[in-house]
C-alpha cells in the first residue's frame, strides 16, 4: 500500500481492494490523511524526514514528494523542491513543485515548474526512492534562478552540509551559458560554510555591500587568558567587535533539554556578559535590519568606531 514511505497512491489503495475513494476522502476528512498531491495521500502528523516544527515546510516536502510519485520518470525534483528535500534552507516560501527534465522545452503545468536543461549522472541522487539533483547541482539551480542573496544562502548552505567548494565550481563551470550563472559565480566567491543560517548568509550580503564595512571573520572563538572558553560569535572584527544575528530559530536551534526559549534568552545574555568582560563590543540586530539595510550599516558603523576600526 505504501509506495515511498508512509506515502500512498489512490491507484495502489483502490486497485489492490485495500480501500476505497469514499474510504480515502473520510480519512481526509477526519485527519488521519492530507492529500500530499492529486492522487497521493500521506499520514497528517508525520512530517517526511523534517526536523523542524515548521508545518509550512513539512506540508511543503509532502506536495513536493507526492507530485514525484504521480509524475513521469523523466522527471528530477529539483531547485527549490530539491532543497526542500536535501534539507537546504532558503529565504522564503515556495509554492510550486520544480522539476528538470533532460530535454529542450520546459514550463509551467498546473503548480509543477518544469525546466529543461541537460543533467548528468553526478547530477542527479536519490532521496525516498526519487530522483533528486545533487545538493551541489541543486545549489547553483538555486541560485541562477534567484537573487543574488538568495545564491549566497544557497551556496552558504550548501558547503555547511558538506559540499565541497571544488564540487561547487565544476557545477557553476558546466552550466556555463545558462540563465542566471554569473549570479551563482559571484555568490560563490564569497560563499562560507561557516554562516550558520540564512540570516547569517543574508547579513554577510549587505556586508558585502557596505564600502566601509570591513569583511568579518566567522565563527571566531573566544577565551579567557586562562584558555577558558567564553563564546563562540556569528561575526567578528580583529577580536574587539562581534556582530551576532538574532533570529528565533538561532534560540530554538541552541536550545538545551527542558530549556525554553527564554531560558536561551538568558543563557545569551550571560554569554554576552563574558565577552564584555573582556573588553569586547557586541552588537546585535535582527530581520528588521537584515530588511532595512540602512539601519544595519548605522549599528556596524558605529559599532566599528566604538571598537576603533573604522
Amino acid at each position: 500500500m505504501s509506495s515511498t514511505g508512509g506515502f500512498l497512491t489512490r491507484r495502489n489503495v483502490v486497485e489492490s481492494g485495500l480501500g476505497t475513494d469514499s474510504e480515502l476522502a473520510a480519512a481526509v476528512c477526519s485527519g488521519d490523511l492530507t492529500r500530499a498531491w492529486r492522487g497521493v495521500y500521506h499520514a497528517a502528523s508525520d512530517d517526511p524526514d523534517g526536523d523542524d516544527d515548521d508545518p509550512i515546510a513539512a506540508a511543503y516536502r509532502r506536495r513536493v514528494i507526492g507530485a514525484a510519485m504521480s509524475g513521469g520518470s523523466e522527471r528530477v525534483v529539483s531547485h527549490q523542491s530539491a532543497a526542500a528535500l536535501h534539507g537546504l534552507p532558503l529565504l522564503g516560501r515556495e509554492e510550486s513543485v520544480h522539476f528538470t527534465v533532460d530535454r529542450k522545452a520546459g514550463g509551467q503545468r498546473r503548480t509543477a515548474v518544469i525546466h529543461a536543461t541537460p543533467l548528468t549522472g553526478q547530477d542527479v541522487v536519490e532521496i525516498r526512492g526519487l530522483p533528486v539533483t545533487s545538493l551541489a547541482r541543486t545549489a547553483v539551480d538555486v541560485a541562477r534562478s534567484g537573487t543574488f542573496t538568495q545564491a549566497v544562502c544557497a551556496m552558504d548552505g550548501a558547503l555547511a552540509l558538506g559540499v565541497t567548494v571544488s564540487e561547487l565550481t565544476e557545477t557553476v563551470r558546466r552550466g556555463s551559458g545558462r540563465s542566471g550563472i554569473d549570479t551563482a559565480r559571484r555568490a560563490l566567491l564569497i560563499a562560507d560554510g561557516d554562516s550558520e543560517s540564512v540570516g547569517e548568509s543574508f547579513s554577510r550580503v549587505l556586508m558585502h555591500g557596505f564600502a566601509d564595512v570591513p569583511s568579518p571573520r566567522l565563527q571566531h572563538e573566544f577565551r579567557t587568558e586562562s584558555g577558558l572558553f567564553v563564546a563562540r560569535s556569528d561575526f567578528d572584527w580583529e577580536g574587539w567587535l562581534v556582530g551576532e544575528f538574532d533570529g528565533r530559530g538561532k534560540y530554538e536551534r541552541d536550545l538545551r533539554p527542558g530549556e525554553s526559549i527564554a531560558d536561551a534568552v538568558w543563557r545569551e545574555k550571560r554569554r554576552e556578559d563574558r565577552l564584555r568582560d573582556l573588553g569586547v563590543i557586541v552588537v546585535r540586530w535582527t530581520w528588521f535590519e537584515l530588511t532595512h539595510p540602512r539601519a544595519l550599516h548605522a549599528l556596524l558603523s558605529h559599532g566599528l568606531r566604538r571598537a576603533g576600526l573604522l
